[in-house]
Formats: C-alpha cells, sequence, structure tokens
C-alpha cells in the first residue's frame, strides 16, 4: 500500500466528535479501537520505511564489495561469435576498425555508410580476412533511409543483436559561425540517426529478451570544450538518451538482458578533429582508431556501461565535478587542451 494512501487512511481513522461533520469515520460510536488501528497503521509505516532504507545499506554495501572483487578479478569476456552486428559509418575511422576487430572475433557484421565506395572497402577488407560482411550505403540522418535499409538487413542477414552506432561529423569552429543548417545536420547526424536505429532494432531485441546497443560519444559529452558547442550539444544529448534508454528497459526487471554501453573517446586521429591543441601530449596522447575499437569491443564484451578511452578520463570527469568551477577552469586552462578552428 503507498505510503500516500495509508496516511490518508490513517488520518481518517483517528477522526473524532470534535472534527468537522464531513470526516468520513464516525469515531464517536467506537473512537477508541479505531484509534488504535490507526496508530498501528502509521507505526507499521514507520517500521517499513525502516526497513527499506536499512536493505538500502546492506545492499549497496554488499554491490560495492561486488564492484571492487569484479575489479580485482574481472569476468571473462563474453564470446560474439554468431552474433549480427550492425556498425554505422564503417568506411572510415573507428566505425571501420570496429567492423574489421568484431569480425576477427567471429561476429556477422553489417556495415552501413553514407560513402558507398569507403564502406565497400571495408567490408571487401573483411571479407580478404576470412569473416562475414554486409555492406549498405546508408544515409542515417534519414528515418525514411533507415527503416528501408534495415527491412533489406532483414531480409539478408537477419535480426541484428549487437547495434553500434558510431557514425558523426564534427564541425570545429565558434559558435556564432555555426548557421542554422549546420546545427540541423550535426543533430541529425550525431543525435537523430541514434533514435532511428534504435527505434528500429530495439523492438527485436525486446523480443528476443537479449542485444546491445552500443553509442560512440565522445568526451565532450562528459566535458565541454570550445569551437565545439554544437558537437558537445549533440553528445550530451547521446548521453542522455542513453541514460535513458539504459533505465527504461531495467526498470522493474523488464529487459535485464538488454544492455547499453556508451563510449568517451578522448580526440582520435579519424581527420575529424582537424586541429587538435593538447599541451601535454606524453599525458594525453591522440588515440588511434584501431586502440578506440579494441577498447569499445572490451567494452562490449564485458558489457560495461560507460567505456572512457583512455580510462583515466572517466576518473578526471567525477574529480573536476566534485571541486569548484573557478579551481575547475584554472585546471582547464592549465591543460590548454581542446581543438582550434577549422576552415572546414
Amino acid at each position: 500500500m503507498a505510503y500516500g494512501v495509508s496516511i490518508v487512511l490513517c488520518d481518517q481513522l483517528l477522526c473524532t466528535d470534535k472534527q468537522p461533520p464531513s470526516c468520513p469515520i464516525d469515531a464517536t460510536r467506537d473512537g477508541g479501537p479505531l484509534k488504535m488501528v490507526g496508530i498501528i497503521m502509521v507505526v507499521y509505516q514507520y517500521v517499513l520505511l525502516v526497513c527499506d532504507f536499512v536493505h538500502l545499506i546492506v545492499l549497496s554495501a554488499f554491490l560495492m564489495l561486488k564492484s571492487l572483487w569484479q575489479l580485482m578479478f574481472p569476468l571473462p569476456l563474453k564470446a560474439i561469435t554468431g552474433e549480427v552486428v550492425l556498425v554505422t559509418g564503417a568506411g572510415h575511422g573507428i566505425g571501420r576498425e570496429l567492423g574489421l576487430q568484431f569480425a576477427r572475433l567471429g561476429a556477422r557484421v553489417v556495415c552501413l555508410d553514407i560513402n558507398e565506395a569507403n564502406n565497400n572497402k571495408t567490408v571487401a577488407d573483411i571479407g580478404k580476412e576470412g569473416g562475414s560482411a554486409w555492406g549498405y550505403r546508408c544515409d542515417v540522418s534519414s528515418k525514411e533511409d533507415v527503416h528501408a535499409v534495415s527491412d533489406k538487413i532483414r531480409k539478408d542477414v537477419g535480426d541484428v543483436t549487437i547495434l553500434v552506432n558510431n557514425a558523426g561529423i564534427m564541425p570545429c569552429k565558434p559558435f556564432l559561425k555555426h548557421t542554422p543548417e549546420d546545427v540541423h545536420n550535426i543533430f541529425k547526424v550525431n543525435v537523430f540517426s541514434h533514435f532511428w536505429t534504435v527505434q528500429e532494432w530495439l523492438p527485436s531485441f525486446v523480443v528476443a529478451g537479449r542485444g546491445h546497443v552500443v553509442a560512440v560519444s565522445s568526451i565532450c559529452g562528459l566535458m565541454a570544450t570550445s569551437n565545439l558547442v554544437p558537437y558537445c550539444s549533440s553528445k550530451h544529448a547521446v548521453k542522455g538518451l542513453m541514460d535513458g534508454l539504459t533505465e527504461e528497459m531495467r526498470y522493474a526487471g523488464r529487459n535485464p538482458d538488454i544492455k547499453f554501453t556508451g563510449v568517451y573517446p578522448f580526440i582520435v586521429d579519424t581527420g575529424l578533429a582537424k586541429k587538435p591543441r593538447i599541451r601535454f601530449p606524453s599525458f594525453n596522447p591522440i588515440l588511434t582508431a584501431e586502440y578506440c575499437a579494441t577498447k569499445i569491443i572490451e567494452g562490449v564484451r564485458s558489457e560495461e556501461e560507460i567505456v572512457c578511452i583512455p580510462s583515466k578520463d572517466y576518473y578526471g570527469h567525477i574529480l573536476m565535478h566534485l571541486i569548484p568551477r573557478r579551481v575547475r577552469r584554472a585546471f582547464l586552462d592549465f591543460m590548454d587542451t581542446g581543438v582550434d578552428e577549422a576552415d572546414k
């Protein structure tokens, strides 16, 4: 019984003849027993609350110990042999490396990219290594295109079991130099494409009772920087999407075997960040697409909800939000890391 309903009922039971005539219970007939029942119910609710709180403390302590144990003794990585992995933006950079590495682990890879030539090359290279891959030209920012290509995938390959949303664009210039079309395109590719693919494949995950959604975001989805305001906004939106989906699918034990992994890499050498600025490159080196793909797949196989690359950035993000804002800004100025304006 909900606390609010119980308290209302208790208030009704405790009504006396001194209260207004509208009191729903005539306590003048047998006030003593009714008052006692009301008191018992109030006590019962407080006992329940205390028990729930104690349960929370015990459960939290157990889960903390379990997390520490798994940190020291990680579980074996799950096999992905035979999984159908869909990768968007597979023609270049991280997406291409993801396709190659997933195929090497025995997965059947579906490659999507708007650049058909690059996408076909990824598919061909997977085939040369003995892997299984299918390629489709797809504008993932278009809901209609995503739906049409998804129907083809169902006919040619079957249902996707691991969805990797990787496609993205990254114009680097001050906020006031972005046109409305720029902002619209950034959100179409970096955010709306996630909605269209997830809406297309999540229903089959629910029916199967399993599945995995991966979103390749950016460190800009955790910490903002200049010359990337729309991009940072889009990556924060992706984080909100993944956090919301994670909670919705786990709520009341609805779909516990559907997993979600958000990926937040530092600057990657894919050509998107044309003028990176790093004061301490030995501490924060630019990452390779191959290394990022390896870490992403490890995160998928260990069913991590958050994968920061490098992992120290995650703890740095937490620490930065524990210190005062002025101290945080002073530290960011000292590190002097970001991207400079690029012509294109």
